[in-house]
C-alpha cells in the first residue's frame, strides 16, 4: 500500500492498490447507504451526506465548475470518471467513521482516497469545508486524468486550486512563508529536490509552499510556461518514461530558481500594495 499525508495541515490523500484496505480493514463505502440522509449527483461529482443538502448548493456548483477551469488551464481531457464526496455534519460522526475505516491512519479534517475502482473524498462540514473540498476534489480530478502525477506537482496543483478561481491561484500564506524564508534562512528553491520526494508524510509546510510556488510561477507568469506544464501533464498520460519537468524548464530558463525568487518577491510587492 502506498500512502501520502499532509501532516502539517488538514488534508491527506492515500492510494490503495485494490478495493479493500490492508489486513482486517473494512471496504470503502460503495453506496449512499453509509450516508443515507442525502445523495446528490452533479457530474462529475456524487455527494453522499449524513444530512440534508439543498439540491442547489453554491459550493457544489463551484466544485463542478472547478473541473472545467482545471482542465482548461492544464490542457487535460476529461475521462468522465466521477469523484465521490462523503460529507459528515459533525466532527464526531466523521472521526468515528475514520477510526472504523482507517484505524491506522492519523485523523485529518479531509481525506482523498483512490482505489482501483473509485475516487473518494471524505470531509466534515465545518468552517474549512470550502478549501478542504477544493483541495481534495482537485486531487480527484487530477488522478482521473493523469495516472502518473508526481507527488510535488499533485500537491502543488491542489494548493493552487484550493484558494478559488477568483484568486488566480494566489495562496498568500505560502507566499509569505517563502518570502520570510528567503529573508531569514538559507532556503533556496530546488525543483529537482521536490521531484525526488516520494511520500507526503515527509513533506514539510515549506515543501508544500514551494510546490505551490512552482505551479503558480508556471501557470501565472507566461503562456509558454503554462504550455510547458500542460505538455508535461499530457506526456504523463502516456505509459513511456518522460523527462522530468525540471529538465524541460531548464531548456526554457537558464536559472529557473532565480526566476522563481523574482516571482515570489513580485508577489509580495503586489500584496503590500493592496
Amino acid at each position: 500500500m502506498r500512502q501520502w499525508c499532509r501532516d502539517w495541515m488538514f488534508g491527506v490523500w492515500i492510494v490503495l492498490p485494490g478495493t479493500l484496505l490492508v489486513g482486517c480493514h473494512r471496504p470503502l463505502p460503495t453506496s449512499s447507504q453509509h450516508l443515507a440522509a442525502s445523495t446528490l449527483a452533479k457530474e462529475p461529482l456524487i455527494l453522499h451526506c449524513d444530512f440534508a443538502l439543498p439540491e442547489r448548493q453554491r459550493l457544489v456548483e463551484q466544485l463542478v465548475q472547478q473541473r472545467s477551469i482545471l482542465h482548461e488551464k492544464l490542457g487535460l481531457t476529461s475521462t468522465g470518471e466521477p469523484v465521490h464526496i462523503y460529507l459528515f455534519a459533525n466532527d464526531r460522526a466523521y472521526y468515528d467513521f475514520l477510526a472504523r475505516q482507517f484505524p491506522d491512519f492519523p485523523p485529518r479534517r479531509a481525506l482523498f482516497v483512490e482505489t482501483d475502482s473509485r475516487l473518494s473524498v471524505f470531509a466534515q462540514w465545518g468552517n474549512h469545508v470550502v478549501e478542504d473540498l477544493r483541495h481534495e476534489v482537485t486531487h480527484g480530478f487530477l488522478h482521473s486524468a493523469v495516472p502518473r502525477l508526481p507527488l510535488w506537482l499533485d500537491e502543488g496543483l491542489a494548493e493552487y486550486f484550493e484558494v478559488g478561481s477568483e484568486q488566480h491561484g494566489m495562496h498568500r500564506s505560502h507566499g509569505i512563508l517563502l518570502h520570510q524564508q528567503l529573508q531569514t534562512t538559507t532556503w533556496h528553491p530546488d525543483l529537482v529536490r521536490l521531484e525526488a520526494l516520494e511520500s507526503a508524510g515527509t513533506m514539510t509546510q515549506q515543501d508544500y509552499a514551494e510546490s505551490w510556488a512552482w505551479v503558480h510561477f508556471l501557470l501565472e507568469t507566461s503562456e509558454p510556461r503554462r504550455q510547458l506544464l500542460a505538455g508535461y501533464l499530457a506526456d504523463l498520460q502516456e505509459p513511456n518514461i518522460t523527462e522530468p519537468l525540471s529538465g524541460r524548464l531548464a531548456k526554457q530558463l537558464t536559472r529557473a530558481d532565480l526566476a522563481l525568487i523574482e516571482h515570489l518577491e513580485a508577489l509580495q510587492e503586489v500584496g503590500h500594495e493592496k
